[in-house]
């Protein structure tokens, strides 16, 4: 209120950012429990079925201890983890999408577009995995490295003593 300006109260952007965190780890369990699920008809077949579940295991254990060491080395494990998760949801991706994954997009997006209730079904249509649903472990993943980069705007509003009004008034 130094300038005559109102602002609302902020939590702290230390805080904000933990909050964030906690809420995609508990996405990034709820996915796991999912996958683990739906995984499991083919874990014993396929290999690939297997990486989504170590990695989001490995996630759900190391997130929390990064989360305690965030003003030291839990930065960069997180960005490193969540990096990690953007790279499995793309490999998943293509695995789902058999070696053909623009043409799997396509024809999720025919079936989209023909009308309701008359969409034809191949024999094969029950053994393909969702194409698009590994992509969610990305977009978990890429919502974790920009959540982390909130620690570069902490640091620089604890150099300055800027607030977080005064560090948005200058861009």
């Amino acid at each position: 209120m130094e300038d005559g300006v109102n602002r609302p109260p902020f939590p702290s952007l230390e805080l904000l950012q933990k909050g964030l965190l906690l809420a995609l780890l508990c996405g990034i369990l709820l996915l796991l429990v999912e996958i683990r699920f739906e995984h499991s008809t083919v874990m014993g077949e396929k290999w690939q079925s297997w990486i989504p579940v170590i990695y989001l295991s490995a996630l759900v254990i190391l997130t929390p201890l990064a989360m305690a060491f965030l003003r030291s080395f839990g930065q960069i494990l997180l960005v490193v983890l969540f990096s990690g998760l953007i790279i499995v949801g793309t490999l998943g991706f293509f695995f789902h999408g058999k070696g053909k994954p623009v043409q799997q997009v396509w024809h999720v997006i025919a079936t989209d577009l023909e009308q309701p209730g008359h969409v034809k079904v191949s024999d094969d249509e029950e053994t393909t995995p969702p194409i698009l649903a590994p992509l969610a472990l990305a977009g978990l993943g890429t919502i974790g490295v920009l959540v982390c980069f909130l620690s570069s705007v902490i640091t620089r509003n604890r150099k300055s003593g800027n607030s977080i009004g005064e560090t948005y008034k200058e861009s």
